[in-house]
C-alpha cells in the first residue's frame, strides 16, 4: 500500500534520516498534496520554536521548492530573514571532501545546490533522485 502522506520525523535528531524519509515520502505524493502535508503538519513552526532551525529551513525550503518547479504560488516567506549560521551540507559531501582532502566537492555540491534551499544555508541539490 502507499504511503498517503509526508513522513516527518519529529522524534529523531538524525538530519539525515529526516530529509530522506521526507524526500522518499514527497516523491509518491502530488507536489500540491506534498505541500499541504507539511504546512498543515505545523511542523515548521514546532522545529522552529524548539530552535530546530535545520529541520525547520528545510521544510520551507522544501514548500518553496516544490511550489517553485510546479508553479504552485504556495510559498512561504515567513522565515525569509533567517539561515542556518554555517553552511550544512549532505554528511556524504563532508565525508568524501575530508577524506580526499578536497575542498572542490563541496564548492561543485554547492554551486549545484537549488536556491531555494542555499537561502537557508543548506545544501541540498537532487531532491528527486533520493532512495
Amino acid at each position: 500500500m502507499a504511503i498517503k502522506k509526508v513522513i516527518i520525523i519529529t522524534d529523531n535528531d538524525d538530519f539525515e534520516l529526516f530529509k530522506s524519509n521526507l524526500c522518499q515520502s514527497i516523491k509518491l505524493l502530488d507536489p500540491q498534496e506534498a505541500i499541504e502535508e507539511i504546512v498543515n503538519s505545523h511542523t515548521i513552526e514546532k522545529f522552529f520554536k524548539e530552535k530546530n532551525y535545520c529541520k525547520s529551513f528545510y521544510l520551507v525550503a522544501m514548500v518553496n521548492y516544490l511550489s517553485n518547479k510546479y508553479g504552485l504560488n504556495k510559498k512561504i516567506h515567513t522565515y525569509d530573514k533567517y539561515k542556518m549560521k554555517n553552511i550544512i551540507c549532505p554528511r556524504g559531501i563532508e565525508m568524501m571532501s575530508r577524506l580526499l582532502n578536497n575542498n572542490d566537492i563541496k564548492e561543485k555540491a554547492l554551486k549545484n545546490a537549488e536556491k531555494e534551499f542555499l537561502q537557508f544555508n543548506i545544501c541540498e541539490g537532487d531532491i528527486e533522485n533520493v532512495y
